[in-house]
């Protein structure tokens, strides 16, 4: 919007801004915007000149969680959702209308997030370890919250090793609870577990 018509907006509506002066309030030029940090990191600044922020690509394990193996198979999960109506879904369907996520007890299942929305989502998965594909192998971090910034895809493994349902949502409580959010159902059980 340009000066004029922001100046020229009628506020009364607004309770308690009927006097404020938007006329003043100057827009982002080009230079401001391009030197914008990410959302999650804009207010923070390296303590040390050349000093640089770190990403999920320098994380790495001290010693490996898990043996090192292939996936059995990958779910690819949409993360979606309105800003106008706050309304926040995985694949387009709030968790009112979801069926839940099988998972076979013993398998390795590789969950590949793909953020479609303009907010970022800290995906957590109840009883295991998400296990952070930064391109190490064995070497990979265990997490337990997977941080998936807008408009990028991030995948993860699981080692299914825990039975029983499980809660698998975004960890911004008010997202989970709009409706981005899932039930993991592991089926199947240990071999030495004694089940009665």
């Amino acid at each position: 919007m340009s000066d004029e018509e922001i100046a020229m907006m009628d506020h009364s509506a607004m309770d308690g801004m009927e006097g404020m002066d938007h006329s003043k309030m100057g827009g982002m030029d080009s230079e401001a915007i391009r030197s914008m940090r990410p959302a999650a990191a804009w207010h923070l600044r390296p303590a040390i000149e050349g000093g640089r922020f770190l990403s999920y690509a320098d994380l790495k394990a001290q010693a490996p969680l898990y043996e090192d193996r292939e996936a059995t198979r990958e779910i690819e999960i949409r993360l979606t959702g309105s800003m106008e109506r706050y309304v926040w879904s995985i694949d387009d369907v709030t968790h009112a209308d979801s069926e839940p996520i099988v998972l076979q007890y013993g398998e390795r299942v590789r969950f590949t997030f793909i953020n479609e929305t303009m907010m970022a989502h800290p995906m957590h998965l109840h009883g295991m370890w998400s296990i952070l594909d930064v391109g190490e192998d064995a070497w990979n971090p265990a997490k337990h919250v997977i941080s998936v910034a807008p408009g990028t895809t991030v995948s993860m493994e699981t080692e299914v090793d825990a039975p029983g349902e499980w809660a698998f949502h975004c960890h911004l409580a008010y997202h989970a609870a709009s409706g981005m959010f899932r039930k993991i159902v592991v089926e199947g059980y240990p071999e030495s577990a004694d089940v009665r």
